[in-house]
């Protein structure tokens, strides 16, 4: 994949190096805050700078870089929804050392300084976030940014605040009404224009963004001071795809059917291309199971609101309560043509350096898929604070809350396959489709035999070889309870002038139901007639215009039919309802149990005209595992020869299994003022962070014993024959952690700054065994279990560093640029591990590094605003990454190839309350593609198309 970097960067990364050089600085970061604040309590009394602007709340970025004594990036407004982002994933990717995943045009599966989601934690007002993904990635776009007023990135850990995050901690911020202190009326409406949703024949292309918010505060004399805040914000979105795809399933081949024949390819040492050698020293291709292009309408509607009431009774007691809900209804409506036997019949290939395919022919069935996906998700949050200075000396503070999200998804699913033709493959340069160039039915006369296959896909009696219906369900339920309690006591002493402790106490229940599937294939004699009833009851025209005005597959339609009602005519009477609650082996339900107590010190003292402030401290954490599978029941029968049998009963028997361990985590913050302009700072701590619930199943796969295999005892029978579903013996990967931070402050608009990082950690996971109790018939055994993911004892190592920039021009009053980049360099490996590529060549195959770990990442913007209107223009760019398929580690690595995007807004203060919006995302219209394994083995190129909004925004 690295030449595919260097390829990427010297055709598109150029812009990046472009802005980098002309400005003479690498670097920058767009970042604002209002409170230096840690997710357990206020941690430094930061000036407030009020934020009206872009320019002023760039000031508000620096004065928080100058003021807070922990290494942390923030955003924030004054008001609820002045970040100008369309989400608040687009507002983190603004902060050094923080990218997204841009997966169908929006940002998310947030990565920070080059570790992937699943070492971050994110948190909303210090609480723990639910997730209906399966793991511990936050879905952002629940938190729309028109209601959240600030967002604030921890790179550092210290001992007060929630562990979980060993590349750092995101902490969502919503208002305190009675701290904003004024009244506030506030609505916006912006429309939302996607071309490539234009192209559908029954849509216009437009969409919504709405939001209206109110804030206020009153004085009730004896009862103190209280405030309320209430905001809404919906959304009509879309989201249409144009893509070419291939299978999961990726394997090795060397045959070739005009030389060796066979059916589906293979590799042996036995094949041509082996030349009388060992298979892998000779020539060889990487092949998927299938390949297809997708036309796809989706659609997002999304409520969302919050609620904030704040109650200060008297100056020393502040009692706040917020919510927070969202609920989220997703559909996509996906029409494939699909190639099915991607392996069948493979010839005349060539390929790369890196075997990746370039050309070949093959045989295939042509198919016209239909799927319809919808997603319901709903998150419910609320929370309780309580703020008590109780002497001069004592300050409390109490916190419990809630969190909650449900997932339900159903897939409707209809397909109909043509004939097996032969059909000749090209591959692309990665920014248009791999085209089919062929298709015919003779293989020894491609020419005389050529079919117009562009034109017979039209025809929906072209798919008539077989069909089938099926019908999936899923659902997922997280839930998260919460308690803390934190105390800070003053010393009057010359050194040490504040200690702090707590405790916090949480309950994670996870109950991830595996996707239920039941299928129906249409029998060889009702066919002709299924497929007629199709053609006079569902067939459609083909959705869109312009299909692949971007991609360039080589054509632009084929026959379609309405999903449902075409999986209603091959279901016909039959019944394929699934329960996804139905006990099933991959089911995860979890229950993590969190206890945590820490002590902490703050100090403050001066060497020589060097001021020098920080804390030390060290939080102990307890963590309970219980999870409950589920696995086949048996009885032991013995025959008159004294061998065993176990014979199935016909309930399922549940298996309880509970962990427990313990981390002791320490940390030291140091921040040193060199001078008024200088600053250094220091952070030494012990990370921590928790596998994805998903590998937590405690099911159990007993495989058959019967009589014949001759077992004289269970214990026999059960070795090697007891297979994990999971492994809640799975605890928390630790690691160490070294932050060097330096930052000039020239002035108050103008900001430099350097940091370098060092982290040592332990999370490389592979498939290992372990000793467990396995109950049969009523008797526990202890078995050896295999197929348990588990973390290896394997140090790896990360590098790195962040510059930053901010400035002001003063020769051009208003005009300002802001620039970041961070480089990530590890030497961790995730080796390839596709179930279906033979040893040999794994071990050929280059490792992918961590999870979402980009070596390069670059932000820019220049804006330019005076009192009537502000102006943006936006550069990200963001190098090559590793992004999983889920909890699977037998699939190959999946590489996210390099992304660039440019975006502009522009606002017009029409009057003192009116303003205009104009914005427009992903300006040059870069595609989203992945490959697999090698480079131009291409898994995914998608193009969703620019965004337009348009918009007014009212304020009183």
């Amino acid at each position: 994949m690295h030449a595919r970097f260097t390829q990427q960067m010297m055709q598109r990364g150029k812009k990046a190096l472009a802005l980098a050089i002309a400005s003479s600085l690498t670097i920058g970061q767009l970042a604002h805050a209002q409170e230096a604040q840690s997710v357990g309590e206020d941690d430094d009394v930061v000036e407030v700078i009020e934020v009206k602007g872009i320019a002023d709340s760039y000031r508000n970025a620096i004065a928080e870089k100058k003021n807070a004594s922990t290494i942390v990036d923030a955003l924030s407004s004054t008001d609820l929804g002045a970040l100008p982002d369309l989400s608040v994933a687009e507002t983190l990717e603004r902060i050094t050392g923080v990218t997204g995943d841009r997966f169908k045009g929006n940002a998310s599966e947030i990565s920070i300084r080059g570790l992937g989601p699943f070492l971050g934690f994110s948190t909303v007002n210090g609480r723990a976030i639910s997730s209906g993904s399966g793991n511990r990635s936050v879905a952002f776009s629940q938190f729309p940014s028109e209601l959240v007023n600030g967002v604030v990135v921890y790179k550092a850990q210290q001992a007060n605040l929630l562990e979980g995050g060993v590349s750092g901690t995101i902490d969502l911020k919503t208002i305190k009404p009675v701290d904003y202190g004024k009244e506030r009326f506030q609505v916006e409406v912006r429309g939302n224009y996607n071309p490539y949703h234009a192209k559908f024949d029954d849509e216009s292309g437009w969409g919504y963004r709405s939001s209206i918010s109110y804030t206020n505060s009153f004085e009730l004399e004896e009862l103190g001071e209280i405030g309320f805040a209430l905001g809404y914000a919906g959304v009509d979105s879309s989201t249409p795809e144009e893509s070419y795809n291939t299978s999961s399933t990726l394997r090795n081949c060397n045959s070739n059917f005009a030389l060796d024949g066979g059916s589906n390819c293979s590799f042996s040492d036995a094949r041509a291309a082996a030349n009388g050698g060992n298979a892998e020293d000779g020539d060889y291709y990487f092949i998927p199971n299938s390949f297809f292009y997708r036309q796809m309408k989706s659609e997002e509607d999304r409520d969302a609101a919050i609620a904030a009431l704040q109650w200060r009774p008297t100056s020393d007691l502040d009692i706040n309560i917020d919510g927070q809900w969202s609920n989220r209804f997703y559909f996509e409506d996906r029409h494939d043509l699909l190639w099915d036997d991607g392996r069948r019949r493979i010839s005349n290939w060539s390929v790369n350096d890196e075997n990746a395919l370039q050309s070949y022919t093959g045989e295939s069935r042509i198919s016209s898929y239909g799927e319809y996906r919808v997603r319901e998700e709903e998150y419910k949050g609320i929370g309780l604070n309580v703020d008590w200075q109780a002497t001069d000396v004592l300050h409390i503070n109490f916190d419990s809350a809630y969190t909650g999200t449900n997932r339900y998804q159903t897939r409707t699913y209809a397909r109909f396959r043509g004939q097996r033709k032969f059909y000749d493959w090209q591959n692309s340069d990665g920014t248009q489709f791999p085209t089919v160039t062929n298709v015919y039915s003779d293989f020894n006369d491609p020419i005389g035999s050529a079919e117009d296959w562009t034109t017979d896909i039209q025809d929906m009696a072209y798919f008539n070889a077989d069909s089938e219906a099926r019908n999936y369900r899923l659902e997922v339920d997280d839930r998260i309870s919460s308690y803390r309690l934190d105390a800070d006591y003053a010393l009057d002493t010359e050194f040490i002038y504040n200690v702090r402790a707590g405790l916090a106490i949480s309950s994670h229940r996870n109950q991830n139901y595996q996707e239920e599937r039941a299928r129906l294939s249409t029998p060889s004699a009702d066919r002709p007639a299924k497929l007629a009833a199709v053609i006079d009851n569902c067939l459609i025209d083909f959705p869109q215009d312009d299909y692949g005005d971007d991609g360039k597959p080589g054509f632009s339609s084929w026959a379609t039919y309405d999903t449902h009602c075409a999986y209603d005519t091959l279901v016909g009477d039959a019944d394929l309802s699934v329960d996804p609650k139905a006990p099933s082996g991959g089911d995860i339900n979890l229950t993590e149990d969190i206890s945590s107590l820490y002590l902490m010190a703050d100090f403050s003292t001066e060497i020589g005209d060097i001021t020098v402030d920080g804390n030390f401290g060290i939080r102990r954490v307890e963590t309970d595992i219980t999870a409950v599978g589920i696995r086949t029941s048996y009885t032991v029968e013995t025959d008159a020869n004294g061998f065993i049998s176990f014979l199935a009963n016909p309930d399922v028997e549940t298996n309880v299994l509970n962990n427990s361990y313990t981390n002791n985590l320490k940390s030291l913050n140091l921040a040193l003022g060199l001078s008024d302009e200088t600053q250094l700072r220091f952070a030494i701590y012990d990370g921590l962070s928790r596998p994805d619930m998903w590998y937590y199943g405690a099911a159990r796969d007993i495989g058959s014993v019967g009589a014949d295999e001759e077992f004289t005892s269970v214990e026999a029978a059960l070795e090697n024959n007891v297979t994990a579903l999971g492994n809640p013996f799975l605890e928390a990967l630790e690691s160490d952690n070294y932050d060097i931070s330096l930052n000039y402050f020239l002035n108050e608009d103008t900001m430099f700054s350097a940091a370098v990082y060092y982290k040592q950690f332990n999370a490389n996971f592979e498939v290992s065994s372990g000793i467990e109790p396995v109950v049969i018939d009523g008797v526990s055994y202890d078995v050896e279990v295999n197929g348990r993911v588990s973390i290896v004892d394997n140090e790896s190592e990360i590098n790195g560093y962040e510059l930053t920039a901010l400035h002001q021009f003063e020769a051009i009053e208003g005009l300002g640029i802001s620039l970041n980049y961070n480089f990530a360099n590890s030497d961790y490996e995730t080796a390839e591990a596709g179930g279906n590529i033979s040893s040999e060549v794994q071990e050929r195959i280059e490792p992918a590094n961590v999870a979402g770990l980009s070596k390069h990442n670059f932000s820019g913007q220049i804006y330019w605003e005076n009192k009537l209107l502000s102006a943006r223009l936006s550069y990200k760019y963001r190098s090559e990454y590793l992004k999983p398929f889920g909890p699977n580690l037998a699939q190959t690595n999946r590489i996210v190839d390099d992304t660039e995007r440019v975006d502009f807004d522009f606002q017009y203060k029409i009057t003192k309350n009116l303003r205009a919006k104009f914005q427009v995302l992903n300006l040059t219209n870069e595609p989203y593609v992945e490959q697999r394994v090698a480079s131009e083995a291409y898994n995914r190129i998608e193009y969703s198309g620019r965004r337009l909004f348009v918009g007014f925004k009212y304020k009183l």
